[in-house]
């Protein structure tokens, strides 16, 4: 054995001894026909150095593309960068856009590595076209897909069914050799349609691939390809509510020969989707148990990211099992393993849940940690959205661009040869001139209602400033002349009397207070409510608010905004003070033209056709009115009570 070692060896060195100790062109050969197993990379580097050398542009291409792939399985950012710079060269040389565009192709692949997602997507944005303009529908495929998992990855889930479904018109037509990409592509658009609540377009594309997938002739993919679709085929049942029939695709799946062991990945997906079909049952004790299989298994594998999610799905069975102490375990480990991998999901959720397991300040600690985050991952989200319409819409901007000149010059020249096409130019700017007149009547309509708002408006912060006025003489000057009168009746031993006349003075200082009103200038609308719900907030009346960050509160009148407060700090004291309520809701909405704002709570309700509202719903009705806005209440004995207030943003 020791003697066939060192004659392998021996033969090793002589031939790269050989090797370069040959011309170049017997060197190209060598590294060429050697690019194989842990030569493969080096020999390959070698050989494009020396093609280029030797000016070989036939192979440069191909050669750099191969030693591309080989970086990008390694994660070798360098070697990336060598090839693309490289074809880059190429393209210089020959006009071979084919060049250019795996450039830009393995430009995205460098900055995919290095999380840069939007300088990822620009650049197979960018190769994506110029396969488009070679006619080239496999590769225009293949960008389109890479797109669509950076979007569905980054929350884009409507930006990543649009790229998906332009992506299947270049892959559809090519699907017996491109069945890998098809595949990949109805898997990622299932997954979209499946976060934008379309569980059964969702289930369509995921049986399609299914339909693909025995066409692998890769066992062990094929067998991957097929364990990953029960389960997401499954989790579409789950979202439709038929959980029979998931849980038996669940079962089917698992049912797969030795899968803990082969595919110990899919088994651990497969026996959580199953275990969150029996919590969605009912079924708590099962789920725990499926739950500890699970994380003992992904312990086992190492797979951090993935323990964090059994943690959560832990800590809130236990919750609904009404062990306490478990579930406050099982959310903080659920906590700690999501910062360290940036499960941001799963962060939130043990935050939400360590909101509802603590109490006193821990609790507000939580939650005062988890609106930072949610409003943070918004932001991010939001940004990187725009980022990835932003590319999307420049370098459409381009194209549209260049035919735009185009078909300019070509109008000019028909102008000159026909003089009929100048009358039906003629007739055109007419109509449009007829469009413009109408277009302008709008506006001005538009216009009008808009000012008859900023009046209303101005009227309302009038009245505003009175009521400023109003509670500032009750506080600074009658509040004050009663307190020195109060103070005398004490001196002259007239006991009964001052008593009377304190409780008249915190009625003029109450009434003050009520008549003052928040200022939206130094402390922004969202934090003003942050801090009124942290006020509130308590184990027994926990205070959830909806959709604030989805409003830009800096472009809403500050009119609105106080109205807005007023009625969210009247309705958490009613339902606080009268109503009983241990849970109230805030939630904000907007569209174009309205802000509606919808308060629910828990509490014991009242019946709205006998029982009339207090004095502190009268005035926000009053206010809402006066900006023409609608106030409606609804409730009923023991089912809580809804108040809903829409308000026009500009009086449209």
């Amino acid at each position: 054995m020791k003697k066939e070692n060192s004659l392998i060896l021996l033969f090793t060195v002589f031939a790269v001894f050989n090797a370069f100790t040959q011309t170049p062109k017997d060197s190209l050969n060598f590294y060429l026909d050697n690019a194989k197993g842990s030569n493969k990379v080096r020999y390959l580097k070698k050989a494009i150095t020396l093609l280029e050398d030797l000016k070989i542009d036939s192979l440069i291409q191909q050669t750099s593309i191969e030693y591309a792939k080989e970086s990008y399985f390694a994660k070798d950012t360098l070697g990336l960068t060598f090839s693309k710079n490289k074809l880059q060269n190429h393209f210089k040389r020959s006009k071979d856009s084919f060049s250019l565009a795996k450039a830009y192709h393995f430009a995205a692949l460098n900055h995919k590595i290095k999380n840069n997602l939007d300088s990822s997507f620009y650049y197979y944005q960018e190769s994506k076209k110029i396969f488009i303009g070679l006619k080239d529908s496999v590769e225009t495929g293949r960008r389109l897909l890479s797109m669509a998992i950076l979007q569905v990855k980054e929350l884009d889930y409507l930006g990543c069914e649009t790229t998906a479904v332009e992506g299947l018109k270049y892959i559809e037509p090519a699907q017996d050799k491109e069945y890998r990409t098809l595949i990949s592509l109805y898997q990622t658009l299932g997954n979209a349609l499946g976060h934008l609540n379309r569980p059964k377009e969702s289930r369509a594309y995921y049986l399609k691939a299914r339909e693909l997938a025995k066409f692998n002739t890769v066992t062990s993919r094929r067998e991957v390809n097929y364990l990953n679709l029960y389960n997401n085929i499954g989790a579409t049942y789950v979202d439709e509510g038929n959980f029979d029939k998931a849980i038996t695709l669940f079962k089917e799946g698992l049912r797969f020969d030795s899968i803990a062991i082969k595919y110990p990945r899919q088994y651990q997906n497969l026996l959580g989707s199953l275990s969150s079909a029996y919590f969605r049952q009912g079924k708590i004790d099962k789920a725990i148990s499926g739950y500890k299989t699970v994380l003992e298994g992904r312990k086992k594998s190492k797979f951090v990211y993935a323990e964090s999610v059994s943690h959560s799905l832990l800590a809130e069975a236990y919750m609904k099992n009404k062990q306490y102490n478990l579930a406050k375990k099982h959310a903080y480990i659920g906590l700690e393993l999501g910062k360290k991998t940036r499960n941001n999901e799963q962060v939130l959720d043990c935050l939400q849940f360590l909101t509802e397991l603590t109490f006193g300040e821990t609790a507000k600690k939580h939650f005062k940690e988890y609106v930072q985050l949610k409003d943070s991952l918004f932001t991010r989200e939001r940004t990187r959205k725009n980022q990835f319409a932003k590319v999307i819409y420049e370098t459409e901007k381009k194209e549209k661009e260049n035919t735009s000149l185009k078909l300019e010059n070509q109008r000019k020249e028909l102008l000159i040869k026909s003089e009929k096409q100048q009358k039906t130019i003629g007739f055109l700017i007419a109509g449009a001139g007829i469009l413009f007149i109408g277009f302008g009547a709008n506006i001005v309509a538009s216009r009008r209602k808009k000012i008859l708002f900023e009046a209303k408006l101005a009227q309302v912060e009038a009245r505003e400033k009175e009521r400023q006025q109003i509670a500032k003489s009750l506080h600074d000057e009658v509040a004050g002349d009663i307190r020195m009168l109060h103070l005398k009746l004490e001196k002259s031993n007239q006991l009964e009397e001052a008593k009377s006349l304190h409780i008249i003075k915190e009625n003029v200082r109450n009434l003050s207070h009520q008549l003052s009103s928040e200022s939206f200038n130094k402390v922004s609308f969202k934090d003003q409510i942050i801090n009124l719900v942290s006020d509130y907030f308590e184990p027994d009346f926990k205070i959830k608010v909806e959709n604030i960050n989805t409003i830009s509160w800096t472009e809403i009148n500050n009119s609105i905004k106080r109205t807005l407060f007023l009625a969210v700090r009247e309705s958490i004291q009613n339902a606080k003070k009268y109503a009983e309520a241990t849970k109230l809701i805030v939630r904000f909405s907007e569209n174009k033209k309205t802000i509606t704002l919808e308060i629910s709570d828990n509490g014991i309700g009242f019946d709205a056709e006998v029982k009339k509202t207090g004095i502190g719903l009268k005035n926000i009705r009053e206010r809402v009115e006066d900006l023409n806005g609608v106030f409606s209440i609804d409730s009923e004995l023991e089912k809580g009570t809804t108040i809903k207030i829409d308000v026009s943003k500009n009086g449209k």
